[in-house]
């Protein structure tokens, strides 16, 4: 409040009617915030837009990066842990080229550049220690090229050559994958990986070549994982064609001697592989230039003339050569060689192969039993072996049903044997025969036993005083007697004799149960 009386009595008198100091304090909100518009304007134009020069750089690269920044004086700024590196947007592209111009980022790597300056006095042993260096570095760049992969490291490992004939060590190698956030490798870019190392390296087998990635996992597990599939799947073929062949035999035979006669097992031996074949095909309707050679040859040559008329003065020689009696000789030479050929074509072929080795048949057949009794009575079985003649029939019709090859060394069994004891099984049988008998006769006597005690019953209720000899007790007696007097007072109508008896049986079961339990105990 003080403030704006202030800055009001400071107003001229003219003003000071027409200003309060809510007005004052208006005004001066407004100027603030017009001055911080302008600030903040001020602040962006002035600002300069950084763009990313370089990402996922190593600290090596980082370091060179930054050097030169510096001794060009370029601004820049420094993120993802000194991984990324930005400069302003108006000179990503000059500075790259001024970077790349020094080779840099070299990418930490060091390839057979490595051998473009001699190095004079090194050693065997440091020259093949620089081969490995940048034969690993050229197969980092390289895997460096997938797209999933953003760095790579190679490792490899060379055995010392020995001059003794013993077995060596074989060459290793270790790939370690740094892989772009949410991206894998295929299986096929894994096999790659490994055939790449491989071939690249002496004596450097497949199954040396260990691949892994930052993640912690070894990717080179899935290629172990394929060939045991391809194993399991070998092994798959090779049972069913073993169950096929033992159900068409057990079916075939069945027909004959039962399904409970015949057992048959097979074994079936195979062979899988890949067929490569290269085809040359050649077309002698059309020829073809292989090589031509040409050669053309040009010699001017003086010669003297040693023709000149007769007398003494051709004959001497003379004192001066003046050269006036020389001619000029020109030859010329062609020599053109041309080499044909018929045109060919030629034509690689690869297919998966499945062979059928060898093929193994077992056979168990049941033979024949004839009963033989003794004097006593007693059955018994003897076991009677199928004839040669019928072990032969059989064993021809299971060739023909196998695809018999004695060329394969297939191989066919049969042999007769006893699937069963027969005379354990008369005697169980013989023993059932009895326990059935014995059932039935005690069946029979308890249906005769009901009967007689539903005649006694009915007797009973007509002469009360005489049942007692028939084993009834008196105390059943009395039951009864009680239940015919309370009948007869209530004036029942007289039903059928074997009506009331089902009734009496339904109302009074303990009746029952004590004539039957008198009779067990005589």
């Amino acid at each position: 409040a003080n403030l704006l009386d202030s800055l009001k009595d400071k107003l001229p008198e003219s003003v000071k009617g027409h200003v309060n100091a809510k007005n004052i304090a208006a005004a001066l909100i407004g100027i603030s915030i017009l001055l911080l518009i302008t600030f903040f304007i001020y602040s962006l134009s002035s600002k300069e837009n950084y763009a990313v020069l370089y990402t996922n750089l190593s600290p090596e690269d980082a370091g060179q990066v930054l050097t030169v920044l510096q001794e060009e004086k370029i601004p820049y700024k420094v993120e993802g842990n000194g991984s990324i590196i930005l400069v302003p947007k108006d000179k990503v592209y000059d500075v790259r080229l001024k970077l790349a111009s020094k080779g840099i980022p070299s990418g930490s790597t060091v390839g057979f550049e490595i051998f473009d300056e001699p190095k004079m006095g090194i050693t065997q042993f440091q020259e093949n220690i620089n081969y490995i260096r940048a034969l690993e570095g050229e197969l980092e760049r390289t895997i460096r090229q997938l797209n999933a992969v953003i760095d790579a490291k190679v490792n490899i490992a060379m055995p010392k050559e020995s001059i003794f004939a013993r077995e060596e060590d074989q060459p290793k190698a270790s790939v370690l994958i740094k892989l772009a956030p949410g991206k894998d490798l295929t299986p096929e870019q894994v096999k790659a990986i490994v055939f790449l190392v491989s071939r690249a390296v002496p004596k450097l087998k497949p199954e040396n070549v260990t691949v892994a990635d930052n993640r912690g996992r070894v990717l080179s597990d899935v290629l172990e994982e394929t060939e045991t599939a391809k194993a399991d799947k070998t092994l798959q073929l090779k049972r069913k064609l073993e169950r096929q062949i033992e159900r068409n035999v057990q079916s075939m035979l069945s027909k004959a001697l039962g399904s409970d006669k015949v057992v048959v097992r097979a074994t079936v031996e195979v062979e899988t592989g890949q067929l490569h074949q290269k085809d040359e095909l050649y077309d002698p309707d059309k020829v073809a230039i292989v090589s031509e050679r040409r050669i053309k040859e040009e010699v001017k040559t003086k010669q003297k003339s040693e023709i000149g008329p007769p007398g003494t003065s051709t004959n001497v020689p003379p004192i001066m050569d003046t050269g006036q009696d020389r001619y000029l000789v020109e030859k010329k030479k062609e020599d053109r060689t041309r080499n044909y050929d018929v045109s060919k074509s030629i034509i690689n072929k690869s297919q998966p192969i499945f062979k059928i080795k060898k093929v193994s048949v077992g056979v168990l057949i049941d033979g024949k039993y004839q009963e033989i009794k003794d004097k006593n009575g007693n059955v018994s079985y003897k076991f009677i072996p199928r004839s040669k003649e019928e072990l032969k029939q059989y064993e021809e019709l299971i060739k023909s049903a196998i695809g018999f090859d004695p060329k394969r060394g297939d191989k066919v069994t049969i042999v007769s044997v006893p699937f069963e004891k027969k005379p354990e099984v008369a005697v169980k049988e013989k023993t059932d025969i009895r326990k059935i008998i014995l059932l039935s006769v005690i069946g029979i006597l308890f249906l005769t036993l009901l009967l007689i005690t539903l005649a006694l019953i009915l007797k009973a209720r007509k002469k009360p005083e005489t049942a007692v000899g028939y084993g009834i007790p008196p105390e059943t007696l009395q039951g009864m007697a009680t239940v015919r007097e309370a009948e007869i007072e209530v004036g029942i109508e007289k039903e059928p004799e074997y009506i009331q008896l089902l009734k009496i049986l339904e109302e009074n079961p303990q009746i029952v149960a004590n004539l039957v339990k008198t009779w067990i105990k005589e």
